[in-house]
Order: C-alpha cells, then structure tokens, then sequence
C-alpha cells in the first residue's frame, strides 16, 4: 500500500517531495566537503594564519572586566587556524553554488 492511500494526497506529497529534497542535499554536501578539505589542504599558505601565529609581540586587551589577564595576540593561533577551514578562498565558490542550488531545488516543487 502506498504512501498516498494510507495518509492522504496531502501528507504523500510532502513525504515525496521531502524525500526528493533529501537525494538532493547529496551534491551540496560532496561541495561542501570538497571546500572544507580545500581549507584543511591550504591551511599552510593562508597568510593570516602565520601572521596571528607570529605575533607574540603583541599584547590585547582583557577578556572580561575584572581578573583576566592580558593576552598575546598569537594565543588565538589555534583558533585562526580552525576558522580558516571553514572561511577560506573556497567558500564564496560555495556560496554561489549554495545560491543556485537553493533557487534550482524550488523551481522543481510540487505545486
């Protein structure tokens, strides 16, 4: 027995379609995956990585208002680093991409 004739025209079309718009979170995943391993693979060359990695000279202000210490700017290395597998050169190619995958899944809906 189908989908449709056990839950009605309305509840079968939105199991469809959610199963269509599943199969296609596929390729924006494999995008995404590729952009991220782009971020693993040039996190070596990104510039401002090194240069937040090298600055040991220089000294930011507290955290908080009242017992914190002063900190290093190259103690939010690890975090530079971090963020640039996921904010790299790649990701305004995913961006666009995510932009004409989004508008291409609503044109194909089941109005």
């Amino acid at each position: 027995m189908g989908c449709r004739r056990y839950f009605g025209e309305k509840i079968g079309l939105y199991f469809a379609w959610l199963g269509w718009y599943t199969g296609m979170l596929f390729p924006a995943a494999l995008v995404g995956l590729f952009v991220f391993l782009y971020g693993i693979f040039t996190l070596e060359h990104c510039q401002v990585s090194k240069e937040i990695c090298q600055a040991t000279d220089i000294i930011m202000c507290p955290i908080c208002d009242q017992y914190c210490p002063y900190l290093r700017l190259s103690d939010s290395c690890i975090y530079a680093k971090v963020t640039h597998f996921f904010d790299n050169g790649a990701t305004v190619f995913f961006a666009v991409f995510m932009a004409v995958w989004g508008k291409s899944t609503t044109n194909k809906s089941f109005y």
